[in-house]
């Protein structure tokens, strides 16, 4: 369930509340053990598809003139770390 809320664009935090979840560090471990029981082709799609979803919130982010420089830098850094466990796969 997860994977199919996140497939269509769900924030974690949402997957969380829809989910029952305790919050959105748990939606993505979740999403994290979901991906990695599937099939190493499917684990390669998914990964691709949340590496193009982040790639569009990054941008968002660096386009969003709200954002004060201290706000953008955490909510990048957030995104990296996200990144970063999607080219470790773990």
């Amino acid at each position: 369930e997860v994977l199919r809320l996140r497939s269509t664009g769900r924030a974690f935090s949402r997957i969380s509340r829809e989910l029952g979840l305790p919050g959105a560090a748990d939606a993505q471990q979740a999403f994290q053990r979901a991906v990695r029981g599937l099939p190493e082709d499917e684990q390669d799609r998914v990964r691709g598809e949340e590496s193009s979803r982040l790639d569009r919130l990054a941008a968002q982010v660096n386009s969003d003139s709200t954002y004060s420089v201290e706000d953008r830098a955490r909510r990048l850094e957030v995104i990296e770390r996200l990144r970063a466990w999607m080219v470790e796969g773990d």
